[in-house]
């Protein structure tokens, strides 16, 4: 197995310097559109054509994040992206979207791709269906070692894992509460963190940052060929810090050297930015969560007590510290350290201090977030030394020449230089100007300037300084940018229109069965892990109805082969599916399957790809499903609790209530923890939207029992299962009814604001 690569992120151009300055063989940003970072500073056309020249000089490589969900009128868009990507020399693509894979390999087949976390895999199964088009896959964060190593074994496939960085609580995308609270999607880039509020008044769902730098042997000896920093909203120290220390310990590894991190390096990446530091889910480690805060801590210095702080660390004047007290975050400058009485330029760690902030109470947690005396943690930059002449005659036009790398080259400026009416160019003007020249990528070692003392617009001089970088980047790291110049093809995507009025039910115990039965619904869905599901396929067989078992979206390796084993003793009509691990099963033995909401359905091309029905994506609007070719294979999320965010961690609260008093129920189920909607999707009146966009078969979603939302006034559904199928059954058929009952607490959600 050849040596595993180093991957850190960058946010902007300062980011991808430091990345490069301190060691990443390949470094992953986004363009201004389609990544999941939409939130950073990204990277423009021009941008990314200089990131690539750069990186590449250097010999890193450049991956593009092109992760999030795509909808229909973005397609074009998107895959004109990817051809842009393509003709710049971008080494890979990052997705979400993997149906996309085969359109882009078709014509780009140099062109990696890389399964994002986005995507949500975490079996054998899962990468083996991809791995035709996929050449490596970043894992879910929610696997151990443990269960990485057989995924690598079974699959021989190039696996990516993170090993340092933010942590999402909930299975990467897999979250929708930010969507539906404020129609910023996740899954489109724009994630509110709604991780990082309180919930009955905790940050109970706040997770600590990774770090596996002490853990190097065991990650790379995992199976894994890519470790991967987060971190693309982070600053260029913390980039440059984490990369440094990560390419040491990685380094130490293959030359059999023992961990060579001292005190001061785990100081300076706590420094760098944490939220207290955990392995993660990587050793099995039962709970990722810190409800002390959600944002940076750097040091802890100490905890208050009796009025005093008893030093963890050393503390001076002028040192920048946060103080948590109560859950929220206050501090600043040290202005005033105390020691008893006596007020001291800096305390030693042990002594007690005094510090005069508001927030100094007992109780009060105190961190040291700069120092004033911190080294710079950017680390040495890595530029390029060049040299350069500048010769100037009258009637000729300036003439630079130079060598760049054992390149020679010579430009010259628009402008030819003309005899001055006033003020002659000197010599030593045009040296002090040149000599200014600044640049992340290149050292300008030596000057000379000859001239006349002709003159010429020294704007055209500024001009040329500040097209310098870009000069030498070309003559240095050519793009042939006609070569790769190719267009991706669109398959022909069959309009199909929505015919059958069909209701699709999913109950939660035996009695609700009978109750949607009752109701006239088509096909029942039921949860595969239940002890009562043999009971409910007798029940609805007996009814001549379609009987499907729905699967949950968390399946790791374990779980998978239960999965198939119950399938496999049940045989029923069908299966709901919401992870792609289960097709190859279901493929080899011919078992009919849809796909449920949480498999994110945005486009045809998914549709197109995978064809089979789903229940479209609860995150698009009616104008947008109208727009969908196949109208057929769409089902609607028309009634129900959706799970916004999946646990892989079982939480023990049964509900969360956040600061503007709304419930969020958690539902514990045999694989995870879900985290339900405050409030119940209905679409009651506005059915004949979805009827207009073309779509003529509805997903109801009908709670267990569950006595859900007391503080909000919710109803509970399962009393209502038969009233509601049949309302739904009136809906479609066109009838006016009664839907009074059935509006309090409801939403539409996403009908029709839709997400960014």
């Amino acid at each position: 197995m050849s040596k595993a690569k180093l991957i850190s992120p960058a946010g902007d151009f300062d980011c991808l310097v430091a990345a490069v300055s301190n060691g990443a063989d390949a470094v992953y940003l986004g363009s201004k559109l389609f990544n999941a970072r939409r939130l950073a500073n990204n990277f423009s056309g021009a941008e990314l054509r200089k990131a690539v020249q750069y990186a590449h000089l250097h010999g890193v490589e450049i991956h593009l994040t092109l992760n999030t969900l795509i909808k229909n009128q973005e397609i074009v868009p998107f895959l004109n992206q990817v051809s842009i990507a393509a003709q710049l020399g971008v080494d890979a693509l990052i997705m979400q979207d993997l149906t996309f894979a085969p359109l882009i390999k078709a014509v780009f087949p140099n062109l990696k791709i890389h399964a994002s976390t986005q995507s949500t895999l975490m079996n054998t199964a899962a990468v083996e269906y991809w791995k035709k088009y996929v050449d490596v896959f970043v894992l879910s964060r929610e696997l151990s070692s443990k269960e990485i190593k057989p995924i690598y074994d079974n699959t021989g496939a190039k696996l990516e894992v993170f090993v340092h960085g933010h942590l999402c609580s909930s299975y990467s995308g897999q979250c929708l509460i930010s969507s539906l609270i404020g129609s910023r999607s996740g899954n489109r880039g724009m994630c509110a963190s709604s991780c990082r509020k309180k919930y009955n008044g905790k940050y109970l769902l706040s997770a600590k940052d990774l770090s596996l730098v002490s853990n190097i042997k065991e990650v790379l000896e995992s199976g894994v060929s890519i470790l991967k920093i987060e971190g693309r909203m982070k600053s260029a120290e913390y980039v440059a810090t984490t990369t440094r220390y990560y390419r040491q310990q990685m380094d130490a590894y293959y030359e059999k050297k023992q961990n060579n991190l001292t005190n001061k390096d785990y100081r300076n990446l706590k420094l760098a930015f944490n939220r207290d530091f955990t392995s993660g889910y990587f050793f099995g480690e039962k709970t990722i969560i810190d409800p002390t805060i959600p944002s940076k801590r750097g040091i802890l210095l100490g905890q208050v007590v009796k009025g005093e702080l008893w030093l963890k660390d050393n503390l001076q004047k002028f040192d920048g510290i946060s103080i948590v007290y109560n859950g929220e975050s206050s501090g600043g400058f040290v202005r005033q350290i105390k020691i008893g009485e006596t007020e001291v330029e800096s305390a030693k760690k042990g002594q007690k201090v005094k510090l005069s902030f508001p927030e100094f109470k007992n109780g009060a947690l105190v961190f040291l977030l700069s120092p004033q005396d911190g080294e710079d943690l950017l680390g040495k930059t890595k530029l390029v030394d060049f040299n350069l002449d500048l010769e100037i005659k009258e009637g000729s036009n300036p003439l630079f020449r130079g060598e760049v790398l054992g390149k020679k080259f010579s430009f010259t400026l628009p402008i030819s230089a003309s005899r001055p009416l006033k003020h002659p160019l000197s010599r030593e003007e045009l040296l002090k100007d040149l000599s200014r020249f600044s640049s992340q990528i290149f050292y300008l070692k030596n000057l000379s300037v000859e001239t006349d003392n002709s003159f010429f617009p020294k704007s055209e001089l500024t001009k040329f300084k500040n097209e310098l970088d870009q000069k030498l980047l070309d003559l240095l790291v050519p793009l042939d940018l006609n070569s790769n110049k190719k267009t991706i093809l669109l398959p022909n995507y069959v309009s199909k229109s929505g015919i059958e009025k069909r209701l699709h039910v999913q109950v939660y115990n035996l009695l609700d069965i009978g109750k949607a039965l009752k109701g006239s619904a088509d096909v029942i869905y039921f949860d595969v892990f239940s002890k009562d599901v043999f009971g409910a396929q007798k029940i609805v067989t007996a009814a001549s109805k379609d009987f499907f078992v729905y699967t949950p979206m968390a399946l790791h390796d374990k779980d998978l082969n239960r999965v198939e084993e119950i399938i496999g003793r049940l045989k029923p009509e069908g299966v709901l599916v919401n992870n792609v691990g289960l097709l190859p099963y279901l493929l080899k033995n011919k078992l009919k399957f849809i796909f449920g909401y949480q498999m994110n359905i945005f486009n045809d091309q998914q549709l197109n790809y995978y064809g089979c029905s789903a229940v479209a994506s609860i995150e698009l609007t009616a104008l947008e499903l109208s727009q969908f070719k196949d109208k057929a294979d769409l089902i609607y999320y028309a009634h129900g609790r959706p799970v916004v965010m999946t646990f892989n961690e079982e939480i023990a609260n049964q509900d969360l209530l956040d600061e503007k008093n709304y419930l969020f129920p958690l539902r514990h189920t045999a694989t995870s923890t879900e985290m339900l909607f405050s409030r119940k999707i209905g679409l009651l009146q506005n059915t004949s939207e979805i009827l207009k966009a073309g779509i003529t078969q509805l997903f109801l979603d009908l709670d267990d029992g569950m006595e859900y939302g007391k503080k909000d006034g919710a109803k509970n559904d399962a009393k209502d299962v038969f009233e509601l199928v049949s309302l739904y059954r009136k809906l479609l058929n066109g009838e006016n009814v009664n839907i009074q009952k059935f509006k309090r607490n409801v939403t539409v959600g996403n009908l029709r604001k839709g997400v960014m």
